[in-house]
């Protein structure tokens, strides 16, 4: 079995994206993305996003076949941007970790006091 085999699909994914970092932004459309800075990765996030709810009215196995294409392109520009930020899926992956038996109402008021207490209320 082949290491690429092995991956699971975000690692493949982030492997992809971090080597087209190098690449020319005239043969890569990752490259391209990068070379337009946060500004445009954050652009194409939020038409991903905005394209995934509004494909969330879609009904039959033509809207949830639309959700999965929708949801997958606001992933891999998820990937991108943190690409660019040098953050690694390692990192979100512990974050989540982190989270895995917290609630979720708790771990936002954590956020909250944490804020409090550092004076940014």
């Amino acid at each position: 079995m082949s290491l690429t085999a092995e991956l699971d699909i975000f690692t493949q994914l982030m492997n992809v994206i971090t080597q087209r970092k190098s690449a020319s932004p005239n043969v890569s459309y990752t490259a391209s993305l990068l070379a337009g800075g946060t500004g445009k990765v954050c652009e194409k996030i939020a038409e991903e996003a905005r394209e995934l709810v509004e494909a969330a009215s879609e009904e039959g196995t033509a809207g949830h076949a639309h959700r999965i294409h929708e949801a997958a392109d606001l992933i891999y520009h998820t990937w991108v941007y943190l690409a660019q930020h040098e953050i690694a899926l390692d990192e979100v992956k512990a974050e989540l970790q982190d989270r895995i038996g917290t609630s979720g109402l708790a771990e936002k008021a954590s956020r909250h006091s944490n804020k409090d207490q550092l004076g940014e209320a």
